[in-house]
């Protein structure tokens, strides 16, 4: 049975040979342009391989391949390039006029310029650009279509590209405040969002923003997103709120009542008031009373020492000297001939003189800072001149030169710094209240203590880790610097240390034999049996455990270190030092 499908005959696309069947067309290219020698479908170049053919097309022909715009592509038309052409002085001249089916372009003529082919062998001046091409017809190409022009419709704005229509209509016309590009007079300007039209710009833009509101800028959008599964939901807040609860179990923290999470708050937020002591609650008097008690009922005090420490507290309450009973003596002298005969120990630089004073029953868990500062005058009482300061502190009274006030009568002494305009700031942050309180206080009470009492201090503060892990070794370097600067037979202070809930005294430094440095740092939470061991030949070289400090055991976020630098003579630098002022280490940049 014959087959109606008709007999199809194809063209070659590069070097036009026609009337070819389909095995013929895939014969003949493999032959003529793939592994035989090709011809230029423009110029007739051949006897050349395949690879120099597309050389020279790519290099001789750029103008066909890939024009700037589709509109300057042009074919050779139907009719022979040499009936079309003049004769002068024997070369021949070639413009030929190009036009586009269906578009609506103008005749364009093309002046193809000189280019050399391959080596210089062939060029236009010897043979004309064309000769021997294919024909248009002949040439089954898909051309794309010039991108159709977009139109902004509120001005005279035009561009090819959608995203760019956008964002000029997003910058331009979005709200009143925005510029308006029209203005062309005899134009009419219509509402895409309606059917209404406009003479200018800015009527149609007023009109958008006016009327289409809720389209161009919608309150809410009509969908939410679960932020659990990604599910879209309806925009019904209850009923959203009840799909993302199902994601958590019934006694998840989103299924707690509202209450009751209110009252947990609460109750954590004056838990905190009460551990740093603002919940006004109690004070060092009465917590020592009922520790003492408990510490009868525990078998740990007899009852006769409960009455004796209790008739010394009333005494020293009422003096303001501290009584005593938590402090160990003459440390300095025992931690250097402990330091000097350790193999490991180069060098060994401590402060002149310092006294430990531990935590006692009446301030056990917030008095450290009070601690440190006594440690602290303990060491300056014995300079002379320090001394002289610090004696005007008992204002009439006349207790030995060598007494140290009670944690009772530096909140008195504090009080008194405020009212005199020292550190306005730390006096309303702690309500301007300590005196029989158990507040904590920190580096900047003891700066503004020994401000008014004209000893001039330096505030350090060490805001950031400078050292891998979290480290402070800028630190170390600093106090083993002070110490060295010190060291010179003068009378050298211990310096206070403070970080977040907690504050020591440094007493000097170690360098070791490998280079390190450990800080010799005193802590009022080590009792007095404990420090007690430093003062023992026997079990003081183990004792010296509770005092060296090595980078790896100093990774609090922020240190600050108070250093007592001379005493304040002037009313000038008095006056100024109610102004509390630090350096930082790193300095900001």
């Amino acid at each position: 049975m014959a087959s109606n499908v008709p007999e199809i005959n194809y063209c070659c696309e590069i070097c036009g040979l026609e009337g070819l069947g389909e095995d013929e067309l895939r014969t003949h290219t493999n032959n003529a342009h793939i592994e035989g020698q090709g011809v230029c479908p423009f110029c007739q170049l051949s006897a050349v391989s395949s690879a120099e053919l597309l050389l020279h097309v790519n290099q001789a022909h750029l103008d066909y391949l890939t024009p700037e715009l589709e509109c300057n592509m042009g074919f050779i038309d139907d009719a022979s390039p040499s009936d079309c052409s003049n004769s002068t002085n024997g070369e021949s001249h070639y413009s030929p006029s190009i036009r586009f089916e269906n578009q609506k372009c103008n005749n364009i003529n093309l002046n193809l310029s000189s280019k050399s082919i391959l080596n210089g062998d062939i060029s236009p001046s010897k043979s004309s650009h064309g000769e021997g091409s294919p024909l248009r017809t002949s040439l089954n190409l898909k051309l794309r279509s010039p991108v159709p022009l977009l139109h902004c419709p509120m001005c005279t704005y035009t561009s090819v590209s959608p995203d760019e229509l956008e964002e000029h209509i997003n910058r331009q016309h979005f709200d009143l405040t925005s510029p308006s590009v029209g203005g062309c007079t005899g134009e009419v300007f219509a509402c895409p969002l309606c059917f209404k039209a406009f003479d200018t710009a800015p009527d149609l833009e007023l009109h958008v923003n006016i009327e289409h509101r809720d389209i161009l800028s919608p309150a809410s959008p009509s969908k939410t997103t679960c932020p659990v599964c990604s599910m879209v939901l309806d925009n019904d807040s209850e009923e959203a709120a009840r799909h993302v609860e199902s994601h958590f179990p019934a006694g998840s923290p989103l299924q707690v009542d509202k209450a009751t999470l209110r009252e947990r708050e609460q109750r954590e937020f004056e838990l905190l008031r009460a551990q740093y002591g603002m919940d006004n609650q109690g004070n060092f008097r009465e917590q020592s009373v009922t520790n003492m008690q408990r510490a009868v009922y525990a078998g740990e005090m007899s009852v006769s020492d409960y009455y004796e420490r209790t008739l010394d507290l009333r005494a020293a309450e009422s003096c303001g000297v501290d009584d005593g009973s938590s402090v160990t003596r003459n440390l300095v002298t025992k931690v250097r001939s402990f330091s000097n005969t350790s193999q490991n120990i180069v060098r060994i630089l401590t402060c002149s003189s310092v006294d430990h004073y531990a935590s006692s029953y009446g301030d056990r868990g917030w008095g450290c800072g009070y601690r440190n500062a006594q440690m602290l005058i303990s060491s300056l009482l014995t300079h002379t001149g320090y001394n002289d300061k610090l004696y005007k502190l008992w204002q009439g009274q006349k207790p030995p030169r060598s007494s140290v006030p009670s944690i009772s009568r530096l909140q008195n002494l504090i009080e008194q710094a405020w009212s005199q305009g020292f550190d306005i700031q730390g006096s309303e942050q702690l309500g301007s209240r300590l005196i029989n309180t158990r507040k904590w206080i920190g580096a900047t009470e003891v700066v503004t203590l020994l401000s008014f009492l004209r000893i001039r201090c330096l505030l350090i503060d060490f805001h950031t880790p400078t050292g891998p892990g979290g480290t402070h070794p800028e630190l170390f370097r600093w106090v083993l610097k002070h110490f060295e600067n010190s060291a010179a037979g003068e009378f050298t202070p211990p310096l206070y240390l403070q970080h977040q809930g907690h504050s020591r005294t440094i007493m000097g430094v170690e360098v070791h034999r490998d280079g390190t440095i450990a800080l010799l740092v005193l802590d009022p939470s080590h009792s007095p049996m404990q420090m007690s061991q430093l003062l023992d030949t026997s079990s003081g070289s183990a004792a010296m455990r509770l005092l060296r400090k090595s980078e790896a055991s100093m990774k609090a976020r922020q240190y600050q270190v108070v250093a007592v630098v001379g005493m304040i003579d002037g009313d000038q630098q008095y006056q100024q030092s109610k102004i509390l002022r630090g350096l930082r280490i790193p300095q900001d940049r």
